[in-house]
């Protein structure tokens, strides 16, 4: 079996053209752009209007969250009393940025005894623990308010009850057992699904309770690092805070934050939603993966530049160390998969002692798109002691297998698409042999194939500036909001056009009718040996931009290929 090249199902969106057509019309779009529009739930022309111009007068009142009113009264007792009020947070990037967030709101509040605090992913693992209650309340804490985390921390919670440290707790992660005991809990997952804060990640929690504090919005610049980086869908509200927040990192650029763009070489005045997925983000992670989160919180909160320079270059190294080990686990990982993967086979858990806990997370993500099956990457400690990570696709409901699979693991927690776990190495044939029949029991028997979802079906007479412009207002993109994936069926290459760039990409240029345009395809090499680029082709990819030396013309990145006539 070859896993990388598992066979691939076009999805093609249904297109109602008339529907369309309408909705494009009474917002003044192309019609291609009224598709688009009502594929991602913007199906009225007030809809259309709303996602095409997202404004602050489109986010909910914080106060619809439960326990935003308890949450407001203990915090201000604590203003009015001078109380110790610890902000604990995690390790990732929107951990970080809701501690910052919230940090600041607080700041504003008028709260001064103030300090914030995470755990250290290597040594302590996620969450906020008795030992770190304990730590507080020596420290004269008496108010601890967690973000993006303490949804599962009934532990904690009772040892802040028995040691009289009170708790509000502000997340979003599933709520698995029940409400730990506390002041208050702020958890859109407490409300309907149809709350429009129901997706918000995080920071995007904090930056409620801070609006609820002070009355009026800050930090959105803050709060869209956090949400582009936590993938959670940019619609409704995530899409509101997101291309406002980048408005913002634009117009303000935040020491920190420029700092961190300088040294990753973009543009925080063009940052994109996808520039931040691939370039900050994982610099902010960077510091957390390897050793200690605090270095990136201190760097968005700085307002020293020679302390945020160096604090940035510090970010830049620490992420080029964790690309190295990540590369060489992957490899290992691939090597050990790549012999015994079996075709029938549907989970994949690999463990070894050497690998760092703190990287396997985005080597699972990679291996699960590579192998297209749900992946479980586990890193066992000298003690015995093992830490795992699992990503899966949209077909699989991670959490829910691992909470098929409990009797094996110490504890678990995560999304729908992405968990983590803890797990003694004696259990760990076990939980394969367990998850294997939950992966056999979610996806069936059947053949794997991977599935390319196509938004629209267009010939390349539609293909104009006109639509790319459109295109542009439909940003930003990400997560439930991707950038739209065209195809166009019975495409010729033009002759002697097609050649191999790096020994990795295809370079061509295509044409349909009268209308031709350049394309490339980024590590798909192999198609000039294995494909007929002498006979029609149906291809799948999405149209941009390209200037090169002050000449702006439209090329196409090519997602997929296939000869024409090909079965969907």
């Amino acid at each position: 079996m070859n896993p990388v090249r598992r066979k691939t199902r076009w999805r093609i969106a249904h297109h109602d053209h008339a529907a369309a057509t309408a909705l494009a019309d009474s917002v003044g779009v192309p019609p291609i752009i009224g598709h688009l529009l009502a594929q991602r739930g913007a199906t009225t022309p007030e809809a259309a209007r709303v996602f095409l111009a997202p404004s602050l007068r489109h986010l909910s009142d914080p106060a619809d969250l439960s326990g935003m009113e308890q949450a407001v009264a203990r915090i201000t007792q604590a203003r009015d009393r001078n109380e110790r009020v610890l902000v604990f947070g995690d390790y990732d990037v929107d951990g970080i940025t809701a501690t910052a967030l919230l940090t600041n709101g607080l700041r504003r509040f008028g709260i001064t005894a103030l300090s914030h605090g995470m755990p250290v992913r290597l040594t302590e693992g996620y969450g906020i623990r008795e030992e770190h209650v304990e730590a507080a309340r020596k420290d004269g804490v008496s108010l601890i308010i967690t973000v993006d985390n303490g949804i599962s921390a009934h532990g904690a919670a009772r040892r802040a009850r028995e040691l009289g440290v009170d708790l509000i707790i502000t997340d979003h992660h599933s709520i698995e057992n029940g409400l730990p005991e506390a002041v208050a809990v702020l958890n859109p997952k407490r409300e309907a699904k149809s709350h429009p804060a129901w997706h918000l990640c995080g920071a995007g929690v904090a930056f409620k309770l801070s609006m609820a504090l002070n009355g009026t919005p800050n930090d959105l610049d803050i709060a869209a690092l956090g949400t582009v980086a936590d993938m959670v869908p940019l619609l409704g509200e995530n899409r509101v805070i997101v291309a406002l927040g980048l408005r913002h990192m634009a117009k303000h650029r935040r020491l920190g934050l420029d700092k961190l763009a300088r040294a990753a070489r973009v543009n925080l005045e063009t940052l994109s939603s996808e520039q931040i997925g691939f370039q900050l983000g994982p610099r902010l992670n960077a510091a957390g993966r390897l050793d200690d989160a605090l270095t990136s919180l201190r760097l968005i909160l700085s307002e020293c530049p020679e302390e945020a320079r160096a604090m940035a270059e510090k970010l830049e190294a620490a992420n080029g160390e964790r690309r190295r080990i990540e590369q060489a686990i992957y490899d290992q990982a691939v090597a050990d998969l790549d012999p015994f993967l079996r075709e029938e086979q549907r989970g994949i858990v690999v463990a070894r002692r050497e690998w760092h806990a703190g990287v396997i997370g985005i080597v699972a993500s990679r291996l699960q798109h590579r192998y297209g099956r749900p992946v479980v990457l586990i890193a066992i400690d000298k003690d015995g002691t093992a830490r795992g990570s699992a990503r899966s696709g949209p077909d699989f409901d991670m959490v829910g297998a691992l909470a098929a699979c409990q009797e094996h693991l110490v504890q678990f927690g995560g999304h729908r698409a992405a968990a983590g776990m803890t797990i003694r190495e004696a259990r760990i044939d076990d939980f394969r042999a367990a998850f294997e029949q939950e992966a056999r029991r979610q996806l069936g028997d059947g053949e794997l194939r991977t599935e390319l979802a196509i938004d629209v079906l267009s010939a390349f007479s539609e293909i104009d500036g006109t639509l790319l412009n459109a295109l542009e207002r439909l940003q930003p993109f990400g997560h439930h909001n991707p950038s739209p994936l065209f195809c166009s069926l019975g495409v010729e290459v033009a002759p002697q056009s097609a050649r191999v760039l790096k020994d990795q990409h295809l370079k061509l240029t295509l044409r349909q009718g009268e209308h031709s345009f350049p394309a490339i395809a980024f590590g798909m090499a192999e198609h000039y040996y294995t494909t007929d680029l002498s006979r029609p082709v149906d291809i799948a990819y999405t149209p941009q931009f390209n200037t090169w030396r002050n000449e702006t013309t439209i090329q196409l990145i090519i997602r997929d290929i296939r000869p024409a006539e090909t079965a969907t």
